[in-house]
């Protein structure tokens, strides 16, 4: 169940950053269908909650109301000027965060990503 959380949210964030590819109406679905899954994340991974990955919770729900207010006030371009910045450092804030956690996985099972070959047997 997990792994296909982990999949669906990579699917949908991925999809969130093609607005020129995909367009916007696409971006829009994609983007409240990452924030409702960023939100099942959460309450999966609860007991590891921290600050940091508070604070990265708490970005995404930001960009996305930043989004949601620059629809609405479409005369105001400073509102979605705040969402373009946000939404990058979010990216960012994500990158590590799945740095960090593929980190965790490989070294969990004993292996690191770098000594990966293939067939999955460690090289040495």
């Amino acid at each position: 169940m997990k792994k296909n959380l982990h999949i669906l949210l990579l699917i949908s964030f991925i999809l969130t950053l093609l607005v020129p590819v995909t367009g916007l109406h696409i971006h829009k679905l994609a983007s409240l269908f990452f924030l409702l899954l960023c939100l099942v994340h959460t309450g999966l991974h609860w007991k590891r909650m921290n600050l940091r990955r508070g604070v990265v919770l708490a970005l995404v729900s930001v960009s996305f109301l930043t989004g949601l207010l620059g629809m609405i006030f479409e005369e105001i371009p400073m509102i979605l000027g705040m969402h373009k910045v946000i939404s990058l450092v979010v990216v960012f804030f994500l990158a590590i965060h799945i740095f960090i956690f593929s980190n965790k996985i490989f070294s969990h099972k004993g292996m690191s990503p770098r000594l990966i070959g293939s067939s999955g047997e460690t090289q040495n």
